[in-house]
């Protein structure tokens, strides 16, 4: 007989899921597709927007360092409730201001509450399924980021086209509300489990050292990845005869990203995750560069489903490996390389935004972002070269 489903695990990772829809997928992402409709609205430069961009990844920084520090276990879900009530606030709050003060509270507390959330659901969603042995199933999590990003590329444009970038702010909050109401009813405070036994685990000092290199390659990679993640839509729509376009290379990115994670998952037990990382880092690079070295359609949408099949890829190895490092200490190790990702995206939008206002265009920064993001990559092999010809010292 077919094993049954295990309803409370489903009931979790669901809560987890539409979590990571709302604050990730919309809160933080909804500013790529809505970024064009604000210009066009709006005297909004490229600096402008990659300016404000930053400042909600800033948020997103210190809302993770918060959130290392703050005691794990019980109160969680309090904190996790309060985070995903100030994520749907400030978007809906875009709606009803065009004063760039008001923007940069909004848009900071919001990178805040989606770190709160990010942290927290992954905390205690991973616990909870590692408790029930269903930790194969964590890379639908991080898919929810995908669904998300889907949600806003199919809701923007037709909210923009009736009720123009105010309504669609306002349009996405209301989107939100049966995602939290989800969360909110099924997610729950788990006692926290033992170290995992899935063959993967480090000496204590080795595994600490590799930590040290990982978060150097997910700085990188939250450097990189963040130019197309903020400004993919408004390149597409400023191509020759690509205008129309934007939405659906953004949809498409949402949707490659959904199944991503558990495919990455299931390579990373295969290969292993260092291999796996080095993989997902220079296919990601490729996808970047793309559009820039293939304009047209084809060029387009091949990027958008190569960054779209990588980007929680990247996520879902990076988190998993650096929990098996340091077993029974996930909710440090997400917050550590949280802060790191975090740190990478404050610098990116602004400096790529700077640079195609003062060179003409979007080609320096994507090829910047490429490097970056393949150098992240890099850096895996390496730091496994060198801590193992440190063991055998």
């Amino acid at each position: 007989m077919p094993t049954p489903p295990d309803r409370a695990a489903l009931k979790t990772l669901a809560a987890g899921v539409g979590a990571m829809m709302l604050a990730m997928g919309v809160g933080r992402f909804a500013y790529t597709p809505l970024l064009p409709l604000m210009q066009q609205a709006l005297p909004f430069s490229d600096t402008a927007a990659g300016a404000l961009a930053s400042v909600n990844y800033a948020g997103y920084l210190l809302g993770a360092i918060v959130t290392i520090f703050l005691s794990p276990g019980q109160g969680q879900i309090g904190r996790l409730r309060l985070s995903l009530l100030v994520n749907i606030l400030t978007t809906a709050g875009m709606g009803f201001t065009a004063d760039p003060w008001a923007w940069t509270l909004l848009r900071f507390l919001s990178g805040f509450s989606s770190a709160g959330v990010f942290v927290l659901t992954s905390g205690v969603v991973l616990e909870a399924l590692v408790r029930r042995g269903r930790l194969t199933w964590s890379g639908f999590l991080y898919g929810g980021i995908g669904a998300g990003i889907a949600l806003t590329g199919l809701a923007v444009p037709p909210l923009g086209a009736v009720w123009g970038w105010r309504g669609a702010w306002l349009g996405l909050s209301l989107l939100c509300l049966p995602l939290a109401a989800v969360t909110w009813r099924w997610l729950r405070d788990e006692a926290p489990s033992g170290p995992p036994s899935d063959g993967q685990t480090q000496a204590p000092g080795q595994g600490k050292r590799l930590l040290g290199w990982l978060t150097g390659a997910y700085f990188l990679e939250g450097l990189g990845y963040i130019v197309t993640g903020t400004f993919l839509v408004a390149l597409v729509q400023r191509m020759p005869g690509l205008s129309g376009h934007g939405a659906g290379s953004w949809i498409l990115v949402g949707l490659a990203a959904v199944p991503s994670c558990f495919l990455w998952a299931h390579l990373a037990r295969m290969v292993g995750h260092p291999r796996a990382l080095l993989a997902a880092h220079l296919i990601q690079a490729a996808g970047i560069l793309l559009p820039v070295v293939l304009p047209g359609l084809l060029g387009v949408y091949g990027g958008a489903l190569l960054f779209g099949g990588t980007m929680l890829g990247i996520v879902t190895l990076s988190l998993g490996w650096g929990r098996s490092l340091l077993p029974g200490q996930a909710g440090r190790v997400i917050g550590i390389l949280t802060t790191a990702f975090g740190a990478g995206q404050i610098i990116g939008p602004t400096a790529a935004g700077w640079m195609a206002e003062h060179f003409d265009g979007f080609a320096l920064p994507l090829f910047a972002a490429a490097a970056v993001v393949a150098l992240g990559g890099l850096l895996i092999p390496l730091g496994m070269a060198l801590e193992g010809r440190r063991g055998r010292v």
